[in-house]
Order: C-alpha cells, then sequence, then structure tokens
C-alpha cells in the first residue's frame, strides 16, 4: 500500500471501501430515487440488505449521525468521507427502528458494528430499504474503481478502490 505524508500526520493514498451491509449489490443507477441514482449525492454503490445490521466500511472515525438516525457519515483514514444512507425516504421515520452503537468522534475498524435497522419497518413504511453508500467531498477523488459482485458481505467484500490525490 502506498503512503505519503501529509502535514505531520501518515495518510494512506489508497482505501479499499468494504460493503457495510450483506445484501444484493446494486450499481447506484437502480436506487430507486433520483438523488442517489444520478449521483447528485455522490459516487458509490448500493446494497438491498438481507437483514439489518450495518457495519463499518472503513478503518476512520463517525463524523456525524443524522437526528433522525437513518444516516451516518464516517471519515476514513485516507480523509475520504463517506455516508452510508439506510433505505430511500427513511428520514420520514424520524429515527423510529433504528439503533446506533456508536455516537460522533467514535474511532471504527472495518466490519465494526454501527447500528442496527428494523427491515421489516423499512419495508413496511418507507419506500425501499436499498442502501446507498457513496463519496461526499469528491474533490479528493483521482481515480474510483468500483467492483459490483452479486452479493456482499458486510466487512468483507470489497466495493471501492480510491486512489486519493496526494
Amino acid at each position: 500500500m502506498f503512503k505519503s505524508w501529509i502535514g505531520m500526520q501518515q495518510r494512506k493514498t489508497e482505501e479499499i471501501i468494504f460493503s457495510p451491509i450483506s445484501g444484493r449489490v446494486l450499481a447506484m443507477e437502480e436506487v430507486p430515487d433520483p438523488i442517489f441514482s444520478k449521483s447528485m449525492a455522490g459516487m458509490g454503490v448500493a446494497i438491498d440488505p438481507e437483514d439489518g445490521k450495518v457495519g463499518s466500511p472503513v478503518n476512520g472515525e463517525i463524523v456525524h449521525l443524522f437526528q433522525t438516525k437513518h444516516a451516518l457519515w464516517i471519515r476514513a483514514e485516507s480523509g475520504l468521507d463517506l455516508l452510508i444512507h439506510i433505505g430511500v425516504d427513511t428520514v420520514c421515520l424520524n429515527g423510529e427502528g433504528f439503533h446506533h452503537y456508536v455516537k460522533m468522534g467514535d474511532r471504527v475498524k472495518i466490519g465494526q458494528p454501527l447500528m442496527d435497522f428494523s427491515l421489516d419497518l423499512i419495508r413496511e413504511k418507507a419506500t425501499s430499504p436499498v442502501t446507498p453508500m457513496f463519496l461526499i467531498h469528491n474533490d479528493q477523488i483521482e481515480q474510483i474503481d468500483i467492483e459490483l459482485p452479486e452479493r456482499a458481505e458486510r466487512g468483507l467484500t470489497p466495493l471501492m478502490k480510491v486512489k486519493v490525490k496526494s
């Protein structure tokens, strides 16, 4: 793995991003919401979850937990920011059916449990359980390679390889 010095901190110049959820992998174009399907929010992938468990896709830090608990923002060790948005139109649930195991500022490791959600509740009350995971602040990205295997395992299946500008 290549590393570079930025200031006095050693930072990765390449980040492997693993699946945060077990399930069927989809291209962002398949998400039933144009904000995600047209990559207006950012580049990434989506997972149709098999269960309601979310693990960390990177080693990094929890930057933000949304008040409605439906999404979280993680900053990877490389400095990349990514967002995991559980389902489509889940903000309307106002936190119902979501449980976080982390708080803002927590350091996390790949695969570490971050949150649980009620898959049945989302299927019943939201548009879709399909969960986008995407990169934000894309000016840091030099190159992105996205993998779309048929199925991913939480914390084990790499979905994106990102080369970060040094």
